[in-house]
């Protein structure tokens, strides 16, 4: 990370999280860059400007413009524009729950809709093809499909309806119950 500066001695730790987050980021597919823009804006105590940002990993403004872009889309970041500057600052969404419950909100998208009718349109068609060696094979796979769907979906509803309070409860319930489990 090209850094300008490490007058608050805190330029490893922010070195490490962007090279974290970055990872993650790739990982998930959606480019080291827009990971590593969200951990320098997360530990930026002010919101940076376009040009701030680039400058700060080395990336052209034009990269930089892209992934703010998919992260706002994500919820991950804001706008920010103080009053007598023409600049666009950004600023990052602390809340990682409310940025869970944005990603979470976005499975009801069309494309995702649609990704469950053409699974269903498929697991149809299987069940209309002639009897042969491969449709039962397929019609089981896609059934555990759709039941793999149906799970998920009922599981993001719920985690959907309780408030970052009680899903922390749960979560933590629920790592009780599995160490236990782990433990016999």
């Amino acid at each position: 990370m090209a850094e300008a500066h490490d007058a608050d001695g805190l330029g490893g730790a922010r070195d490490l999280l962007v090279d974290a987050l970055g990872r993650q980021s790739a990982f998930w597919g959606v480019g080291r860059v827009t990971g590593q823009l969200y951990a320098v804006l997360y530990l930026a105590e002010r919101p940076l400007s376009l040009g701030e940002l680039a400058g700060s990993l080395g990336v052209s403004k034009g990269g930089a413009s892209v992934a703010m872009r998919h992260l706002e889309a994500l919820g991950m970041v804001r706008r920010s524009l103080p009053a007598g500057d023409r600049r666009v600052f950004f600023e990052a969404e602390p809340d990682f729950w409310l940025i869970a419950r944005r990603v979470l909100e976005r499975r009801s998208k069309p494309e995702f809709d649609e990704s469950f009718r053409l699974v269903a349109e498929s697991a149809r068609a299987a069940a209309a093809a002639p009897a042969g060696p491969g449709r039962a094979h397929a019609q089981a796979r896609l059934a555990a499909l759709q039941d793999f769907y149906g799970e998920l979906d009922a599981i993001a509803g719920a985690l959907l309806r309780l408030d970052p309070v009680r899903l922390g409860r749960v979560l933590r319930l629920a790592g009780r119950r599995g160490a236990g489990r782990a433990a016999r």
